[in-house]
């Protein structure tokens, strides 16, 4: 049987009669496909010799066949995550990437946007941007007509976004810890003038009361104003401060930034004889690798990272159709997941 000159996920879908999405979730593996469609295209890719081809596609209309993703680093275990998932579910669908890195600088996110136009890229990915609405870099993609998906931004942005619903995060964590008794919570590193810490008060102040808790009276706030590295090293140290300022009056759980504070904290913790979970609870949150090996295993909260960049490639390549282009910007919203595992229990008595 000769070759087939199907080679991208679209010609394939209108071959069948069905939606490029469907075919991408048979590709992947992914359930929600009717049992009879999955076995429609897997027959299809069998007798089609089928395969995507990334130069196919960059040949069509003059497109390039490759994304531009600008993200801050690769230090934090949250952003390779997404930027791997991001880059894994881009290279499915036939599309390379052009990856640059951030750091906090935003005059190095406006160079990664010009160089990116530069390059003609077909689209462009911004994980967590720091870019205002009415900077010059967004101008700049207006006039390229470069699409642009907006995954966490920190501002508000014109255009196609997805954000994590962190409100909805602190009620889960909330509504967990209060269901084991516990009314007195330490946070660390949480500050509110930071970019992450900043999306968390929302949430707090809203759920507290609504679980029984007063935020000023119940609550206790420990961080190192501007502290931009929420590293082990940072637990560890604000798990001593934590010590030190309330030794003899510790709070009965610790709400942390993310998981390696968590981590630091507990392991701090551990040299004072404090146990986790029986002296105190302890909640991380992102849902990194060591969470569940570490000991005790950490409660924390999942990003659904899979769903957040499913759909932020979805978005992008319904962006890139013709006949999308004039659609108005969309915002979507994903829910996190509480893991519970054995760093929360009862408070103590």
């Amino acid at each position: 049987m000769p070759k087939s000159i199907l080679n991208t996920t679209a010609a394939l879908a209108r071959h069948l009669g069905i939606s490029r999405w469907t075919v991408s979730r048979v590709l992947n593996g992914h359930s929600g496909v009717k049992e009879e469609t999955a076995r429609k295209v897997k027959q299809a890719i069998h007798d089609l010799h089928f395969e995507p081809s990334a130069l196919a596609r960059g040949l069509r209309g003059g497109q390039t066949a490759t994304v531009g993703v600008c993200f801050q680093d690769l230090e934090s275990p949250v952003l390779a995550m997404r930027a791997a998932s991001l880059q894994q579910r881009l290279r499915e669908e036939g599309y390379q990437t052009v990856i640059e890195l951030a750091g906090d600088n935003v005059e190095l996110e406006r160079g990664a946007i010009r160089r990116f136009v530069g390059q003609h890229v077909d689209g462009i990915v911004l994980i967590f941007s720091r870019l205002g609405a009415d900077d010059s870099a967004i101008r700049m993609l207006e006039r390229a007509n470069t699409p642009c998906f907006w995954v966490d931004p920190e501002n508000p942005v014109p255009g196609d976004r997805i954000l994590l619903d962190r409100t909805r995060s602190m009620k889960l964590i909330l509504e967990h810890l209060t269901g084991l008794g516990h009314r007195t919570i330490a946070l660390l590193g949480i500050d509110p003038r930071n970019r992450f810490g900043i999306l968390r008060m929302p949430g707090l102040k809203k759920y507290a009361p609504l679980c029984g808790l007063d935020f000023d009276r119940d609550f206790i706030s420990l961080f190192h104003p501007g502290e931009t590295k929420h590293t082990f090293e940072y637990g560890y140290e604000l798990a001593g401060e934590l010590i030190e300022q309330h030794g003899g009056n510790l709070p009965t759980a610790i709400i942390a930034l993310n998981d390696r504070i968590a981590i630091g904290a507990i392991n701090r913790l551990r040299e004072d004889g404090i146990r986790v979970p029986e002296d105190i609870s302890v909640i991380g949150y992102d849902n990194i690798a060591v969470a569940e090996h570490f000991f005790p295993s950490l409660t924390t909260v999942d990003h659904q990272t899979g769903r957040l960049m499913d759909l932020a490639v979805r978005g992008l390549l319904e962006r890139l159709e013709p006949k999308n282009t004039d659609l108005p910007p969309r915002e979507s919203h994903v829910h996190p997941k509480l893991v519970i595992r054995h760093s929360t229990g009862p408070a103590r008595i």
